[in-house]
């Protein structure tokens, strides 16, 4: 059962609709759960129709409500009172797919996905292929490399999404019925904030290698004090948005106190940016 559901979770989204989104890839995801759960057809295709309702969830995330649900159902097919073990299911239903879309989105969508094209250019930089920065270079890249940047991202990427998957199943199913549940088997703050550092870090690295290397092709001959200003200023801007972020600032503040930093540093001090560069 767990194993046809793990499988069928891959294609929760192909059958997303406007009206009630997830809920024919939710359904068909359930199905084997409430085939074995209901011998009977009439039973059992009740139970199908009360999963077509409207259902929206972050799609790696789902599998804790898969579980969760699949649990409800076969404690009421063996209750006394089949409507009344029902009753909460889906305010349980709609608050762990509320919870976990939340959670999901922001380390699928905001973190994970960033980092798998952060992994392709460390990658390929660790390689030797600077054409992602220097598109003018004539040294052809090794067809190997250039498939292993992306492959390494994509991998980085799935590993995260088939593990929870997998996981979300389990624990939901083993935590059935709570509103709560399967928020607390991982610190998802901790975990957040861990994926941020680390984010942030390779951001870092590939700004500091792509400014270097910048400022030493364009550099030429000059003195220690304009390498130092011209790898400086970027990292400043990218050090000023962290402490920022860190002090609950929107990126607009942060946005405006670099053009601020900007005006003074390109007017009031004369350096020329377009000579500072290029």
């Amino acid at each position: 059962m767990f194993l046809k559901m793990f499988l069928r979770s891959f294609f929760i989204q192909a059958g997303w609709n406007y009206e009630r989104f997830q809920n024919l890839g939710f359904a068909f995801c359930l199905q084997p759960a409430l085939e074995k759960i209901y011998p009977d057809k009439e039973r059992y295709r009740a139970a199908l129709l009360r999963h077509l309702q409207i259902i929206n969830t972050q799609p790696y995330m789902a599998s804790f409500v898969l579980g969760n649900v699949a649990r409800i159902e076969e404690t009421a097919a063996a209750a006394p009172d089949p409507a009344a073990a029902l009753k909460n299911m889906p305010g349980v239903k709609q608050a762990l797919a509320t919870s976990f879309a939340s959670i999901g989105d922001r380390i699928f969508w905001g973190r994970l996905k960033p980092m798998t094209a952060q992994i392709c250019l460390l990658v390929w930089s660790a390689g030797g292929f600077l054409g992602w920065l220097f598109t003018g270079l004539d040294t052809p890249a090794p067809v190997w490399l250039l498939l292993a940047g992306p492959l390494a991202g994509i991998i980085f990427y799935s590993a995260f999404a088939v593990y929870w998957r997998w996981r979300g199943l389990k624990t939901g199913y083993d935590c059935g019925g709570q509103a709560s549940c399967g928020l607390g088997c991982s610190n998802w703050t901790r975990m957040i904030r861990l994926l941020s550092t680390a984010g942030f870090s390779m951001s870092l690295a590939i700004a500091l290698l792509a400014v270097g290397l910048l400022a030493a092709m364009n550099c030429g001959s000059c003195s220690p004090s304009v390498l130092a200003l011209k790898i400086g200023l970027p990292l400043g801007v990218l050090a000023l948005h962290r402490v920022t972020r860190a002090l609950g600032k929107s990126v607009f503040f942060a946005a405006g106190l670099v053009l601020g930093a900007s005006l003074l540093a390109f007017s009031v001090l004369g350096l020329e940016p377009f000579k500072l560069y290029l």
